[in-house]
């Protein structure tokens, strides 16, 4: 009797115990990692001989919201035809080939743009709209109290925005004529030609370096992009023997 009414309890206890659960792993030809989850990482990108099996190098962010800000523009063109136009931003950058000398070209020279984001909210403003543009007139003044003439041969330019001078000075001190040398290279070189080019600046040697998909001299980005729909930061800016890249860090920062 005792022995059934044993039985009978373990029955009953069983019937209200909770289920085990069974998952099945559905990811097909993943990395299982050791903590027992498939390796979500983005593959990397490669060329096969069936075009079809080929993986393509995934944008970079910046480049994703270059793309989402063009389809978008593209999307509303028809119906900002019929509205009143706004007010036309300048241009963004001086055309190749600019008339003049290279330190006038870059006192009227246009850089990036740059958009409001979280600041705007207390302003007023849509995040994506542009807060304002780089300027040069920082370097160019800077140069010719130094007794630099930027015309005086064939350089290249890696011109300085007037807010990254701005934090150089803040953090590191006065902007020397050496710093200054170092945005100026001799001869005329091309964005595409400076992985392979000797820059060799009026103050020593710099170092280039490729990473995280960008070009860099001296820690400075050459051709970077911005956020949203602004310009980006204009390179291969043509004037007469000369080319200007423009850069938003000071090469003697580090």
């Amino acid at each position: 009797m005792k022995l059934s009414l044993a039985f009978a309890l373990v029955g009953s206890a069983a019937a209200f115990a909770p289920q085990a659960s069974v998952h099945t792993n559905t990811a097909l030809n993943q990395h299982i990692g050791s903590g027992g989850m498939a390796d979500t990482r983005n593959p990397d990108a490669f060329n096969d001989e069936d075009p079809r099996k080929s993986i393509s190098a995934a944008p970079s962010f910046e480049e994703y919201l270059k793309q989402r800000a063009g389809e978008g523009s593209t999307a509303a063109a028809p119906a900002a035809a019929a509205a009143a136009p706004a007010a036309a931003a300048p241009a963004a950058a001086a055309p190749a080939g600019a008339a003049g000398g290279v330190a006038s070209t870059l006192k009227d020279l246009q850089g990036a743009g740059h958009v409001w984001g979280a600041d705007g909210i207390a302003a007023g403003k849509e995040e994506s709209e542009i807060r304002g543009y780089d300027s040069f007139a920082k370097f160019v003044d800077a140069c010719a109290a130094a007794g630099i003439d930027l015309d005086a041969g064939a350089y290249t330019i890696f011109a300085p925005t007037d807010s990254c001078l701005e934090s150089y000075e803040k953090m590191r001190g006065e902007v020397t004529p050496d710093v200054l040398k170092m945005h100026i290279v001799e001869g005329k070189i091309a964005s595409k030609d400076v992985p392979t080019a000797d820059l060799k600046s009026l103050n020593g040697p710099l170092t280039y370096r490729y990473a995280v998909r960008k070009h860099f001299v001296n820690d400075a980005i050459i051709g970077e992009s911005t956020f949203g729909a602004g310009p980006d930061f204009p390179i291969d800016v043509e004037v007469g023997n000369s080319v200007i890249h423009t850069v938003g860090l000071c090469f003697g920062f580090y």
